[in-house]
């Protein structure tokens, strides 16, 4: 499966290419600290983690990515849509950002050239 181009409805629309990451890379809530998901892949306007569940749709959520050991990406976002995946026992799960500070958009900006080609 692409990951890259992977949609929850023909009508979606995306005006980012999504970047594929390769790395396991943690999405915390940090709210109640439990782990969403693992970041499957990501631009500057959102990303889609895949999960064991627990997900809800048009929820806002303030999450980390946890990039490397003592460094995370604060951000907040909300859930637009959940899928499941083809075996069933996980999901898919697509955010948009809503809101990060400026210097997480830098690290955003570094962890997304990262996995570009």
């Amino acid at each position: 499966m692409n990951l890259s181009n992977r949609s929850s409805g023909s009508s979606e629309k995306r005006s980012q290419v999504r970047i594929p990451v390769d790395d396991e890379i943690c999405v915390r809530d940090t709210v109640s600290g439990s782990e969403l998901g693992t970041l499957a892949n990501v631009h500057e306007e959102g990303f889609m983690v895949i999960s064991d569940g627990g997900l809800k749709e048009d929820y806002l959520y303030q999450v980390a990515f946890e990039v490397s050991s003592g460094e995370s990406i604060p951000l907040g976002a909300e859930c637009l849509w959940i899928s499941e995946t083809g075996t069933g026992d996980q999901v898919w799960a697509g955010f948009q950002i809503m809101d990060m500070s400026d210097e997480a958009r830098q690290q955003m900006r570094t962890l997304i050239a990262q996995y570009q080609d």
